[in-house]
């Protein structure tokens, strides 16, 4: 197999591309640490006390306000029965008062008539005493007539002057109760204004006490639905720590390798750059078949002491060294190992003296132990892949690539000091001695690559041979063109943003929405012609939302839930509530619609960890 497969990797390009899926991985996501969670969930429970603890005091306001305004209210009640009990005295006095100023009235009209008529009576008498007597013995008029006319005016005077006196004591005694209902009147006036004043003093502060009553009130709504919105937070936060404390991968930058040749595309240089809420997404190896050997993970063993033979034990568990010959797969007969093989660039060559000197699959200036175990499992590839000379092998990663002259130094030594070795299984058979540059911690037939030989731990990266190696490949985002360490990013920073982050997850709601059986051309990167070069017609990030029932609009979280070097499936914390996806479907999708070179190149696995900022 290969090392570093480039030119597979390329081909695969140029077949997405050509239906359209577009591999533009893109689209950072969200990784937070247990202890990282477990403080959220903290901070977020005491401001969810705090708000109770705020919700409890304005429910006491509320009950005191209540309380008040009850008591006001009724004072209000008393103050208007009393004001209707003055206006009905005020009422009954002016009815009172109007029946004296009339009787007063018509006492005077009485009074008047009644001096008119004393006066006419009065006139009459005087004229009677100076004229009618002296004139009456010279008139025929009866002395009888005279005498009785005279007493009659005479007793009518009386009786009249009787009338006024007694007019007059009444008229007195009117004027004084009309006083009096006057005074009363006043005073009735005074309380009623008093009472007034009272009564808009109390609803003054009525007003004001349900002006306050209903902002408690308000803020107590407010309160409950922050309340309401905390708890389910919470719940959602401790769903987070479920997933994260059961497989959740959990990353120490201090733990993992910077990149030297693309610093952008380490975990530090996101941490230290991007935008606080920016996602981005890491993975554990790259293109790799993760089969066999790491390259690295050798050299990481090989300079903490170990020698070949525990390096490829390691490797290749339980197979065994055989020196100088292999058995036939075919006869089950013992041959001797090749000295010819035939190249598909070079022709035929000696073996051990041409072809393997001219091996690039490792610097020279690594450990010796490391130059030694990458010489034997290449030597058993090499016989594995032209059944022992009958074929011939191709000088590309596709198979081992191999220069145009002999190396001389530290490689030439590997070679001879292991001349003859391979690796075969018990039964004295070659096999496929395939290896990779790095394979992101975890390889198949032999699991976990680390010091302890376990992974589903905290901060199991430290102890990664790869990560202790200090190649960058171990843990990086890939954002740039083709599987390269440099190039065209196409204007994009590796990391996505939140609205990026809610497009690839609404991608993924339209696409699981189809069945995921139907190709949706629109389906890619919304840059694909910029960075591309395709004439494809991709949805907007509105359009798409728009073709979604309860699209998501936001991200506040995610976690991915790793076992055994595979990410099984990532959860994201939205409005719509908790969206679970499983690795397999987030990496198609991811490569499908992320924007510009954003990618997950992995190859039959996905093994990656989602960073939150």
């Amino acid at each position: 197999m290969v090392k570093k497969p480039r030119i597979l990797l390329q081909l695969l390009f140029v077949a997405v591309l050509s239906i359209y899926t577009f591999s533009l991985f893109t689209h950072p996501i969200y990784s937070d640490e247990a202890s990282d969670l477990q403080q959220q969930i903290d901070a977020k429970n005491q401001e969810l006390l705090d708000k109770k603890t705020t919700l409890s005091s304005v429910e006491a306001k509320i009950k005191e306000i209540s309380g008040s305004n009850n008591t006001v209210s009724q004072k209000i009640a008393l103050i208007n029965a009393e004001i209707d009990k003055l206006n009905k005295n005020i009422s009954e006095t002016e009815g009172a008062l109007n029946t004296k100023i009339k009787e007063i009235e018509e006492k005077q009209e009485l009074l008047e008539s009644k001096k008119t008529e004393m006066d006419v009576i009065s006139g009459d008498l005087y004229m009677q005493s100076r004229y009618r007597i002296a004139t009456f013995f010279l008139s025929g008029d009866s002395w009888d007539d005279l005498v009785k006319e005279f007493f009659i005016k005479k007793n009518t005077l009386s009786m009249l002057k009787t009338d006024v006196e007694k007019i007059n004591g009444e008229f007195s005694s009117l004027a004084e109760s009309k006083a009096e209902l006057e005074t009363q009147k006043t005073e009735l006036d005074a309380q009623k204004k008093d009472m007034d004043d009272s009564y808009s003093l109390l609803a003054a502060e009525k007003a004001k006490l349900q002006r306050e009553l209903s902002s408690q009130y308000s803020s107590k709504s407010s309160l409950s639905s922050q309340i309401g919105s905390l708890t389910k937070e919470i719940s959602q936060l401790q769903q987070f720590l479920t997933i994260a404390k059961s497989g959740g991968t959990v990353i120490d930058a201090s733990s993992v390798p910077n990149s030297s040749s693309d610093p952008a595309s380490s975990l530090v240089y996101f941490r230290s750059n991007a935008p606080s809420g920016a996602f981005s997404v890491f993975a554990f190896g790259a293109y790799t078949h993760r089969n066999g050997m790491s390259q690295w993970g050798a050299r990481a063993r090989a300079e903490a002491g170990q020698t070949y033979q525990q390096i490829l034990a390691a490797y290749f568990p339980g197979k065994v060294f055989r020196t100088g010959s292999v058995i036939n797969k075919s006869t089950g007969a013992s041959e001797a190992i090749m000295t010819k093989i035939t190249t598909t660039t070079y022709g035929t060559m000696n073996f051990e003296d041409d072809y393997l000197l001219r091996l690039n699959e490792m610097p020279e200036s690594w450990s010796m132990q490391a130059l030694k175990a990458q010489a034997i499992i290449a030597r058993t590839f090499a016989i594995n892949y032209t059944n022992n000379g009958r074929s011939s092998i191709c000088t590309t990663e596709s198979c081992q690539v191999i220069g145009t002259t002999k190396k001389t130094g530290a490689w030439a030594d590997a070679v001879s000091a292991t001349r003859g070795i391979v690796l075969t299984d018990t039964a004295g058979k070659v096999f496929s001695t395939q290896y990779a540059a790095v394979h992101g911690g975890w390889g198949n037939n032999v699991g976990w690559d680390t010091t302890t030989k376990k992974g589903d731990y905290t901060n199991w990266t430290g102890d990664a041979w790869e990560s202790i190696s200090g190649v960058s490949w171990f843990y990086k985002t890939w954002f740039r063109k083709g599987y390269a360490t440099t190039g065209s990013d196409c204007g994009h920073a590796p990391w996505l943003t939140n609205t990026e982050m809610t497009d690839i997850l609404n991608a993924y709601l339209l696409w699981i929405s189809n069945g995921k059986t139907e190709s949706d051309p629109r389906i890619v990167s919304t840059d694909v012609y910029k960075c591309w070069g395709q004439a494809a017609n991709p949805y907007s990030i509105s359009e798409l939302r728009s073709l979604v029932s309860n699209p998501v609009t936001s991200v506040s979280s995610a976690v991915s839930s790793n076992h055994g070097g595979t990410t099984s499936s990532i959860s994201f914390n939205t409005n719509r509530g908790i969206v679970t996806i499983s690795g397999a479907d987030f990496k198609a999708i991811y490569n499908m619609r992320a924007p510009s070179y954003l990618s997950i190149p992995q190859s039959g696995f996905i093994n990656i960890n989602i960073e939150y900022k």
